[in-house]
């Protein structure tokens, strides 16, 4: 089994857990070791993206990218007695990076609090072992595959924390925001939040100063770590003002591609940017040169540790990384992770309509005539005061009941529950027996409707640009996605929600920000292109091939779906709201499912 060109396990000090670290794939690499000459921390990191520091009984290492110097890091093993005191460093250097420690045998494994960078654990003869990959874990540990956690993935909604569920039994995932505490005898282990999401509070002009400070920050942490940068360069908000940070002395390649959809602007707002750009090389390409939509689809290897909609656009990336690597790169810039960030959720209005009466009103007239909301459906779910935990065991009752219940998603916990047609009763089973448990124990990310579809809608995006990560990696490169990195968004959730999530203002956080920074023409720009006929021409091209995918069925072998309604879609010469909504989530569990799997 491939598990990438990026992974590490954490290993305690014990003899039996040798064992674990003798079935580590043949590329990985020692990286650090216990004082007893033990395996501490084995696998395969990034270019640049390792930095590690010892003193006495403590050891600590960085892995991603993270602004601390040796001696920082130095000092801070010195410093420590406890793992627990961590917490601060956590948030104390800008980047991307998981932190491991060992102090005393004590281990601290964490991630980040979007979840980009997450640690999966498990039990090894006894010991608890610990990896940045679930699959991975999975082979260490012997464990066996989770048909019921297979089977919700095959739903396009998926209320928090099901999302998060491992695929294997006796895989556990530790939540973005937490760390894991192993013992030094390394039987069990504790669970311990150290990411708590910032009041609220801050106006707009001095929350974008505090955004513009951060993402510069985190876009210098990536300058100090790569002798080559690019990054995509569509010409919109995100992706442009992460380039223009970098550039401002520093040459760096931008990417953009152009193509015949006259809805998609993209190449008109770049070349804007980029013509204030000096230190810019901005380097256009065709939609020919690249794999279309539900292009090479047919034998690939997955290389993602879930089921990820990264993997519908894995031939397209490989494609869009040979022109990266050809100019030297060896970390590519992304503004993914900008939209949840910056434009926040709707749902804020819920408790802006009790807090804020006229003002709501005033703004959600605004947001029905722009959008011909449903104002029955809007009322009523505005109205509704339950907690996540009663919304949840409605969503489920009514799933299960094949009602509908007459919701305005914008306004909600979350999304609605449905079954595709192409589910068995079987995987509807499995799906309801995962549901129930979960709607019994279900708490929200906070207590504010707006605050909790803000974090889970961060969480999601940490969770899809993870893979993304892992499909594009190769020694020497890496994506790299600013926008997610946890002072950034910290920054982003500071500002008052009222003044981020608005209807008259596209991204105005951002703007604000970047004012000075980007031309003024660019700040005005309030289009965003979504890709659709991109979408729509690659089925259309692709279908039979698609259609052979379903005829051969990983999924449909192993009980879960019915192919033929799958087939049927895939006969039709256009596409439909179904092939961009649901039909992808299927088909990347298919695609998953087949390799992962086999």
């Amino acid at each position: 089994m491939d598990f990438g060109e990026q992974y590490f396990v954490v290993l305690p000090d014990q003899q039996r857990a040798v064992a674990a670290a003798d079935r580590l794939p043949p590329d990985a690499t020692p990286l650090m070791s216990h004082p007893s000459g033990r395996p501490f921390l084995a696998g395969r990191t990034g270019a640049g993206q390792f930095l590690k520091a010892e003193a006495g009984e403590t050891a600590l290492a960085v892995v991603g990218v993270c602004s601390a110097t040796q001696a920082e890091l130095d000092a801070e093993a010195a410093r420590i007695t406890h793992p627990s005191q961590l917490d601060g460093a956590a948030l104390r250097w800008s980047g991307s990076y998981h932190l491991i420690a060992s102090v005393g045998g004590r281990l601290r494994v964490q991630g980040t609090a979007s979840g980009l960078r997450r640690i999966s654990h498990g039990s090894s003869d006894g010991l608890t072992v610990a990896a940045d990959r679930a699959d991975l874990l999975a082979e260490l540990i012997g464990a066996e595959p989770d048909r019921g956690a297979l089977a919700l993935r095959l739903l396009e909604n998926l209320p928090y924390p099901l999302s998060e569920r491992p695929l294997w039994k006796g895989v556990e995932t530790v939540p973005p925001g937490s760390w894991l505490s192993v013992p030094a005898d390394g039987r069990g282990a504790t669970v311990h939040a150290w990411w708590r999401s910032p009041e609220a509070e801050l106006p707009l002009a001095e929350a974008a100063v505090a955004l513009r400070t951060e993402l510069a920050a985190a876009v210098d942490a990536r300058l100090a770590r790569t002798t080559r940068l690019t990054g995509d360069f569509s010409g919109g908000l995100d992706s442009t003002s992460l380039i223009a940070l970098a550039a401002r002395e520093t040459p760096v390649v931008g990417f953009t591609m152009a193509n015949d959809d006259q809805a998609d602007d993209d190449l008109h707002w770049a070349e804007l940017a980029a013509a204030e750009l000096p230190h810019l090389e901005h380097v256009v390409f065709g939609t020919h040169e690249v794999p279309g939509s539900f292009a090479g689809l047919t034998g690939l290897d997955a290389v993602t540790d879930e089921p990820s909609l990264a993997l519908l656009s894995a031939p397209r990336l490989h494609a869009m990384r040979r022109f990266a690597v050809d100019r030297g790169s060896t970390l590519h810039l992304d503004g993914l992770g900008g939209d949840q960030v910056l434009t926040g959720h709707f749902a804020h209005y819920h408790a802006l309509l009790r807090r804020r009466p006229l003002t709501a009103l005033r703004r959600l007239r605004t947001i029905r005539l722009l959008s011909r909301l449903d104002v029955g459906a809007s009322r009523r779910t505005l109205l509704d005061g339950s907690s996540y935990r009663s919304w949840f065991t409605a969503e489920l009752n009514a799933l299960a009941s094949g009602r509908d219940r007459r919701r305005n998603r914008v306004f909600d916990w979350g999304g609605g529950l449905a079954f595709p047609d192409w589910l068995t009763a079987e995987a509807r089973e499995l799906i309801l027996a995962e549901l129930r448990p979960a709607a019994e124990r279900a708490r929200p990310l906070d207590p504010s409707r707006g605050r909790h579809a803000d974090l889970a809608a961060v969480q999601d995006a940490g969770q899809l640009v993870r893979s993304l990560h892992q499909v594009v990696a190769q020694p020497g490169y890496s994506g790299s996605s600013p926008f997610l990195d946890d002072r950034v968004v910290a920054a982003c959730l500071a500002v008052r929600p009222e003044e981020r999530v608005t209807p008259w203002e596209f991204k105005p956080l951002i703007k604000s920000a970047m004012a000075g920074v980007l031309p003024r023409r660019v700040l005005e720009r309030r289009t965003k292109a979504d890709g659709a006929m991109i979408a729509a021409e690659g089925f259309a091209r692709h279908r039979l091939e698609l259609d052979e995918l379903w005829r051969t069925s990983a999924l449909a072998e192993s009980g879960l779906i019915d192919p033929a309604p799958l087939r049927a879609l895939c006969r039709r010469p256009y596409a439909t709201a179904t092939h961009t909504g649901r039909m992808p989530v299927a088909l990347s569990a298919e695609l998953w499912a087949r390799d992962r799997l086999a």
